[in-house]
């Protein structure tokens, strides 16, 4: 073979090494780590959502710590749903009317409302009952522990304008009491 025919093989053969090289020493290496960086990246993206539920975590455990607390004060009607709230409520009314002397004649729910930050849940009350013990029992619903809010009262006499003779005058009475849902995420 002739001089520039053997450098030009050379060349060639040299070309081919360095081809194989590259497509099969380089490429792959450069292809792992850009893998690797991808995957990195991936990590840390999956740390960034870790520790955005860490401390969600944290958050949900200092507001139910506050919640207990605020729950042992008494200011809230105690319950886990707001069927238990009702009945609790209720339960309280009637032991509030019968330590003043009052007997409740029916009791309704009556639609919760909301009143920004606080969600009301309410019940409505009929009794008959004299003025003596209507105070009593308004007083001692305005000033219980949970709080309760009287936010409508119908008041009426019974029996019209004659009241029943050597007695005190009864009132028929409707009152709409409403008392403060603790502020409690739900699902």
């Amino acid at each position: 073979m002739s001089k520039p025919m053997r450098r030009m093989a050379a060349l060639g053969l040299l070309a081919a090494t360095l081809a194989v090289l590259v497509l099969g020493v380089a490429l792959p290496i450069a292809q792992r780590f850009q893998a690797l960086a991808q995957s990195i990246e991936e990590q840390q993206q999956q740390l960034e959502q870790y520790a955005a539920i860490a401390a969600e975590e944290a958050s949900l455990g200092a507001r139910e710590r506050q919640r207990q607390t605020e729950l042992a004060l008494g200011e809230f009607v105690p319950g886990e749903s707001d069927l238990v709230v009702q009945a609790n409520l209720q339960t309280t009314l009637a032991g509030l009317a019968q330590a003043n002397g009052v007997r409740i004649r029916s009791a309704r729910r009556l639609p919760d409302r909301e009143r920004a930050p606080l969600k009301l849940t309410g019940v409505g009350i009929s009794l008959t009952t004299d003025i003596e013990s209507l105070q009593k029992l308004l007083y001692a619903i305005e000033t219980a522990r949970p709080y309760l809010l009287v936010e409508a009262a119908d008041i009426s006499s019974l029996g019209g304008t004659n009241p029943p003779p050597g007695g005190q005058p009864l009132l028929e009475v409707r009152l709409d009491i409403f008392a403060a849902l603790h502020g409690r995420e739900r699902p």
